[in-house]
């Protein structure tokens, strides 16, 4: 692999840019989106947990009533922890995107100089100002594909949330 030279004088950062009335309401949408689908999952899953017994009746027959109790009360009990490992989750984001409302975004002109995939999403990172400084952004998949190793870009993204917003090569 080739080294990528990265000229610092060129990297050009602004912080703290307002966001606009439509990127707030988008954010806020896809936001809601998520939280409204999270409890659905769970209580499926929950709901398939409370029937298997039902399921494999023949191999519970010596089951008592209080058995099928236990596996509604296990089913519940899953749905409760899955539930705040969610909320503990979404939580996290709301807090990031708050301290985003609040601070804005930033604008970045630098080099792409890594790109990676994980099974949560598609990755780039940037140069930073300073020599080791490495900004690690989420971009959508056509974004991924779009831009290469050692690409000159200026990119749009929320710090807190490490997410992008806007990319264009330059």
């Amino acid at each position: 692999m080739t080294e990528i030279l990265i000229d610092y004088s060129q990297i050009q950062l602004q912080e703290n840019i307002s966001l606009s009335d439509a990127e707030i309401k988008k954010i806020e949408e896809n936001q809601k989106k998520l939280a409204k689908i999270i409890p659905t999952i769970l209580a499926f899953c929950t709901l398939f947990t409370m029937a298997i017994p039902i399921f494999c009746i023949e191999s519970f027959s010596k089951f008592k009533y209080y058995d099928y109790i236990l596996f509604a009360a296990g089913g519940l009990a899953l749905f409760g922890f899955a539930y705040l490992i969610s909320f503990l989750v979404t939580g996290y984001d709301r807090r990031n995107w708050k301290k985003d409302k609040i601070h804005g975004k930033n604008k970045l002109t630098s080099i792409i100089i890594n790109r990676d995939k994980t099974e949560y999403g598609e990755y780039l990172t940037f140069a930073g100002k300073l020599k080791n400084d490495k900004i690690r952004l989420e971009v959508d998949p056509e974004v991924y594909a779009r831009y290469q190793k050692g690409t000159k870009v200026v990119v749009i993204y929320l710090k807190y949330s490490k997410t992008a917003i806007f990319i264009s090569e330059l």
